[in-house]
């Protein structure tokens, strides 16, 4: 007989890493800007936002963290675990 073994039970789960985008607009609609005043506030084009925001390219980590943290005045690790949380509590 070749049985394999039972998996053990999952005791942690593992959550993934939101993208920059999925970041940016979590934080930007939490605070309530439109996209044309966190642009005008970062100093970037409200098109790169929106690429950013739509997934049309990925932001830089550096430019994730200083618009959620100097514009949107949010903790980076508070807006990555409500969105962790929203996430599972919306499965």
């Amino acid at each position: 007989m070749n049985q394999s073994p039972s998996k053990p039970a999952r005791i942690f789960t593992t959550r993934k890493t939101p993208r920059g985008g999925e970041i940016l607009r979590f934080a930007r609609q939490l605070r309530g800007y439109t996209q044309a005043e966190s642009a005008a506030s970062y100093g970037i084009e409200e098109r790169t936002l929106r690429r950013w925001e739509n997934r049309e390219f990925d932001p830089k980590w550096n430019d994730v963290i200083s618009l959620v943290e100097d514009v949107y005045l949010l903790d980076i690790l508070e807006v990555i675990g409500k969105i962790n949380h929203d996430d599972t509590h919306n499965d």
